[in-house]
């Protein structure tokens, strides 16, 4: 996921203004926004395998080795290991397409992404047995059915930026209901995602964290600069896109898919944004000449508003293992 209040691919800069249309989960024009006009500046923080999503950490490690045993975690949660199609939905630079080929034995895997820019670069490498879709989940038709699917920090695209819970869930839910259709029997499906407090969005921003108690004035506070601090994001870094609750994925995958596995992952999360910070601070001023000073402090902002709220418990990193029914 990505900032900048002006959003352009490869030079063409114009102001977000949203779209309309039979609704698809987050727009290609915030798309690009997001991935391609500030995908250059996210390009010197991200590492030697582009890999935009939280890494999986253990002691000593360094973000390239956190992120590479991010993307064996979930190849081996789908028990992709051998198998003939797996599909990654929402694939990036196809980091996890090279990895499922050349590592585990995978004879073809087929990413979905919504980026020109990402899926260009990603057939560039001309990866044996990779192939990359410019395409929307939604619209996704596949010539065969798929031994696994991986969708790693793709979901919080798919319900837009709406307020009511029973139309996000409806919108996962359709999610769920392909991803079934394109998966054997049996077939399992492995998801990372941003989730918001069990709570739901607002109380999550509003109010203090379980456990963390705050006179009435500061605790109020807190809640107002939370609340325009996160919209902030959403409105300059990652427009048209909503966090779930663990809660909302369970509902809308039930009786679909059989929850094999849940973990809360928040560390994870807070070392790959420390990592990120650390690095787009050092590269504010190449990035300044990429995409504007005003864009560059704008994703700094926002990685450090998500790096609090993510050590304040407000929404956390969850990662789940699904077998189709």
């Amino acid at each position: 996921m990505a900032s900048g209040t002006k959003t352009a691919c490869k030079g063409t800069r114009t102001a977000y203004k949203g779209t309309k249309g039979a609704y698809k989960g987050t727009s290609t024009r915030a798309i690009v926004h997001q991935y391609d006009y500030l995908g250059d500046f996210y390009q010197l923080l991200l590492g030697e395998r582009l890999v935009y999503s939280y890494g999986m950490w253990e002691d000593g490690d360094t973000l390239e080795k956190a992120q590479l045993r991010k993307l064996d975690h979930h190849a081996e949660a789908a028990g992709a290991a051998g198998a003939e199609r797996v599909l990654d939905v929402g694939c990036g630079y196809g980091s996890l397409l090279q990895r499922l080929v050349e590592d585990h034995g995978v004879k073809h895997a087929v990413g979905l992404n919504m980026s020109p820019t990402q899926t260009a670069w990603a057939r560039d490498q001309n990866w044996p047995g990779c192939e990359i879709r410019t395409e929307n989940w939604f619209d996704h038709r596949p010539d065969a059915p798929y031994d696994a699917i991986i969708a790693i920090e793709a979901v919080e695209h798919f319900a837009g930026n709406t307020l009511w819970r029973s139309r996000r869930v409806a919108r996962y839910r359709q999610f769920f209901e392909r991803s079934h259709s394109w998966l054997r029997p049996g077939g399992r499906m492995s998801i990372q995602a941003n989730a918001w407090d069990d709570r739901g969005w607002l109380p999550s921003l509003v109010l203090p964290p379980a456990g963390r108690r705050r006179p009435g004035a500061a605790a109020v506070y807190d809640g107002a600069r939370n609340v325009w601090e996160g919209w902030q994001a959403s409105r300059k870094v990652y427009p048209e896109t909503c966090l779930p609750t663990l809660s909302e994925l369970n509902e809308a995958s039930s009786g679909l898919f059989r929850l094999i596995e849940t973990r809360r992952d928040p560390q994870d999360g807070v070392a790959t944004l420390t990592a990120w910070t650390q690095r787009a601070e050092a590269n504010r001023q190449r990035g300044a000449g990429l995409i504007g000073a005003k864009a560059v402090s704008d994703v700094i902002s926002e990685q450090r508003t998500a790096l609090r709220f993510l050590r304040e418990g407000r929404f956390t990193l969850v990662r789940l293992v699904l077998e189709r029914l």
